[in-house]
């Protein structure tokens, strides 16, 4: 049941009704579940009458939930406002159970269904255009599908996030502040975590996000660049600092990660086109193992500046830079100031001669 020390001032209604039909049930009970950081954990249980319907009343706080039909479907659902219908058919158990009657829920599927139409026909295409080149050895082409790919991607935050802002913030909204990027839509994001957690204090994933826009702010464009100290392969440290009056290219990558070891003939053609203008690379490898390390240095020819603690995605510098996938890189100016993020193809090269140019003119 639940208690009444789960019940605080986020968002507890009157009553929240959920209820359904039943069609070849499985043996045992249904459960209503709370949703933590490591599991869900059960909190009440449902108990189907006679004709094979059921009905529940949840007075708990709001928040995502699950309720589980005798561990044979579950159904996630936002339990906030709405009452929920969830009719359960023991002969189809596939996938996840969609409720009626929530605004939050049809909200969410709306979004997606909105972004999918638009942008999906052509996010295929060019991913088929991708990988067709790649096939065909045709190394331009296939630059061209992923500068293409990376304009959609830029388009596609842009659509996602004004489509965002027509919606009321409810716990819906976290879900879809999941898909905007930390970089072009950092504003948004960050002010709708803060709302969130103030309409919904106390849930973990709303503190989780908010956690997460703080540290986004401390590697956003225009700050200071949090600094790095650790070991090139010889074992000497080499901080990110020491780099100071260089233009630098920080690129956190790994012998294991195949768009890396892809994306690094470009970091390779920039390097040696405006080296001589004061461009360099800090490289952060995560790997594990210092051989495989060295032998991509080796194998890639990158003849700039490699760091590593050889600690995977657990490596300081990843945590202190809120690395979750990689290529991942920070372009900073002489001053040490991040001034683009996650410049892949030719975008490296636009990025330089912009920043070259530029500072020719001062």
């Amino acid at each position: 049941m639940v208690s009444c020390s789960d019940s605080n001032s986020q968002g507890q209604k009157e009553g929240i009704t959920i209820s359904g039909t039943i069609l070849n049930p499985a043996s045992g009970v249904i459960t209503v579940e709370k949703m933590l950081r490591d599991r869900a954990e059960p909190i009440d249980t449902i108990y189907v009458e006679n004709d094979n319907t059921y009905k529940y009343m949840f007075t708990g706080p709001s928040g995502y939930y699950r309720v589980n039909f005798f561990n044979a479907q579950a159904s996630t659902v936002i339990l906030d406002q709405d009452n929920l219908i969830i009719n359960f058919d023991g002969t189809n158990t596939q996938g996840n159970l969609m409720p009626e009657g929530s605004r939050e829920m049809n909200q969410i599927e709306a979004f997606y269904a909105s972004v999918n139409e638009k942008f999906g026909p052509k996010e295929q295409e060019i991913n088929a255009a991708f990988v067709a080149a790649n096939q065909a050895g045709d190394v331009a082409k296939a630059d061209e599908s992923r500068d293409e790919y990376m304009a959609m991607l830029k388009e596609k935050q842009s659509y996602s996030a004004e489509l965002i802002k027509t919606y009321d913030v409810n716990l819906a909204t976290f879900q879809l502040v999941s898909t905007l990027d930390n970089d072009s839509q950092l504003g948004l994001k960050d002010s709708l975590a803060q709302e969130l957690n103030k309409k919904y204090p106390g849930l973990f994933y709303i503190e989780d996000l908010v956690a997460q826009m703080e540290k986004a702010r401390t590697t956003a464009v225009g700050v200071t660049a949090p600094e790095i100290t650790l070991p090139n392969p010889d074992g000497e440290i080499v901080t990110l600092s020491s780099l100071k009056g260089s233009v630098v290219l920080v690129d956190f990558w790994a012998q294991w990660c195949k768009p890396c070891r892809m994306e690094n003939p470009n970091v390779v053609k920039a390097f040696n086109k405006y080296k001589d203008k004061g461009f360099t690379v800090y490289g952060v490898s995560l790997d594990r193992t210092k051989d495989k390390w060295v032998q991509a240095i080796e194998e890639d020819n990158l003849t700039w500046t490699h760091v590593s603690d050889l600690q995977y995605f657990n490596s300081v510098a990843a945590q202190t830079y809120g690395v979750q996938s990689i290529p991942f890189s920070i372009l900073l100016d002489r001053e040490g100031k991040i001034i683009a993020k996650n410049l892949r193809g030719k975008a490296l090269e636009d990025a330089l001669e912009e920043f070259y140019t530029a500072e020719a003119r001062m």
